[in-house]
């Protein structure tokens, strides 16, 4: 889909370059990108772990 683009992304002046850029991509650092990172996937970690025991314990109930 990359070289069906228009313009063509290889036209566009900073890509297809050698060397990588310089500087944060998304206005953020490193760090803060670990952060975002991090704290989405434990945030998602414990939603998935609650479905699961909630479900499980519903299990029980009901062969009970």
């Amino acid at each position: 889909m990359v070289f069906l683009s228009n313009p063509q992304v290889w036209h566009l002046p900073g890509t297809w370059s050698e060397k990588p850029i310089e500087g944060p991509y998304l206005g953020m650092t490193s760090n803060q990108l670990s952060w975002l990172a991090a704290s989405i996937l434990v945030t998602l970690f414990i939603a998935f772990s609650i479905y699961i025991l909630e479900t499980s314990t519903s299990k029980r109930k009901r062969s009970s």
